[in-house]
């Protein structure tokens, strides 16, 4: 089984003139045991096949049946370096207690014995993105690594939604002067505005009220506002769609990531005045979205398109769809597939996304070639699920949530 090495030394430091560089050293993913097929749950829940794996591109979903996060919380950093580390940080929309960091507790001070504060952060899918800004800023602040750590589940109870469910944790060490992928956390693209897509009441817990059309032009207006904020904030007058080695995007379901990439694609080359207005009036009136992508579809029947996606998106998506939407986990997925990729030298631009809603933009430069992680083993030797043993996974679930 292979993952990505530990550091050679605790708390390195290497000293250099000027503002040392920061970023990542290390990371590792985990995902459940035990997976269901998306085609098996298409039939249980009598949606056309076409429309799980065509129109959302999904083939399995991992689900943690029997294992709490905390348990892959553990197993996740303890793949990586975290002895010489003061700061965990801990991004997670599955934890069901409105004032105590359960997971983090659990996790890091109970399952691990170490006494340190855990943080734990939410805003939706979007978390993650924030602890990783966090943890460079930390680490420049302090010279001392931070840990970041993504964990989730999701969980709809709508059946259409369902088929898009996962759960994963990811476990990344962050540090100065680091050994596979320096961030520019500085001069951060970022938008956010309020919009009702997707949150969890007390009162619905832990299923979320989606508006399932808003989702679509919430989140890629959200994207192309934060890539404008962050052409604009570091001066970039050229395409990013061009200057760019691969992009890594939130991943709710793989078809998402092919509007967004069209819209982004076409945003930047500013071929139709009706675009960006379009997409603005659907946010008010959802159903316009099919009128929007009409735009989206012209643009992916492009030569020049469909060799952008291919070579720098398409490289992002290769485990997403054995896992599905693993809220914050589902950037950091498509992350390590990159980092899989990418050669030395080369740059990458991750786009977060959280419902509510929000987006941050970010670019890394690979400090090398080579990066293997246990991602595929772990996908190809899971457990196959029930559809009984999954509805018992779901009941269970909710009970705890509610405290029944």
């Amino acid at each position: 089984m292979l993952h990505s090495p530990k550091c050679s030394c605790k708390n390195k430091e290497k000293m250099k003139t000027g503002t040392p560089e920061v970023g990542i050293s290390e990371i590792a993913g985990v995902v459940p045991e035990w997976s269901i097929k998306a085609e098996k749950m298409a039939k249980d829940q009598q949606l056309p096949l076409e429309y799980v794996n065509g129109g959302l591109g999904l083939i399995r979903a991992r689900i943690p049946y029997n294992t709490p996060l905390e348990e892959l919380i553990i197993k996740a950093l303890q793949k990586i370096h975290y002895q010489d580390v003061d700061r965990f940080i801990l991004a997670t929309e599955s934890d069901n207690d409105l004032s105590k960091a359960i997971m983090a507790i659990k996790a890091i001070n109970k399952g691990l014995n170490i006494t340190k504060v855990p943080f734990q952060l939410k805003f939706a899918c979007l978390a993650g993105v924030q602890a990783l800004l966090l943890a460079c800023e930390y680490s420049i602040a302090h010279k001392k690594p931070a840990i970041v750590i993504v964990a989730d589940r999701s969980l709809y109870g709508d059946d259409k939604a369902q088929v898009t469910q996962g759960s994963a944790v990811i476990a990344i060490r962050i540090e100065n002067n680091p050994e596979l992928l320096t961030l520019q956390f500085r001069g951060c693209g970022q938008y956010a505005e309020d919009i009702e897509d997707f949150r969890v009441p007390v009162k619905t817990a832990p299923f979320p009220e989606i508006n399932g059309p808003l989702t679509k032009p919430a989140y890629i207006k959200c994207m192309i506002q934060s890539v404008k904020d962050y052409k604009i904030k570091n001066q970039k007058s050229g395409l990013i769609t061009d200057e760019i080695d691969y992009f890594v995007m939130h991943t709710p379901f793989p078809k998402m990531v092919v509007w967004a990439s069209a819209a982004l694609w076409r945003y930047e080359r500013n071929k139709n005045k009706e675009f960006l207005p379009l997409l603005e009036q659907c946010l008010h009136n959802p159903d316009l979205f099919k009128r929007f992508k009409q735009f989206l579809d012209e643009t992916r029947k492009l030569p020049e398109f469909q060799k952008f996606f291919k070579q720098k998106v398409e490289p992002g998506l290769r485990y997403n769809l054995y896992i599905g939407n693993c809220y914050n986990a589902s950037i950091f997925i498509s992350l390590i597939s990159v980092l899989e990729q990418i050669q030395k030298g080369q740059h990458l631009c991750i786009i977060g996304y959280g419902s509510g809603s929000g987006s941050l933009t970010m670019m890394g430069q690979a400090i090398k070639s080579g990066f293997r992680s246990d991602l595929n083993y772990q996908i190809k030797n899971g457990k196959e699920l029930s559809v009984a043993q999954y509805q018992e996974w779901r009941a269970e679930t909710v009970k705890k949530v509610r405290g029944d």
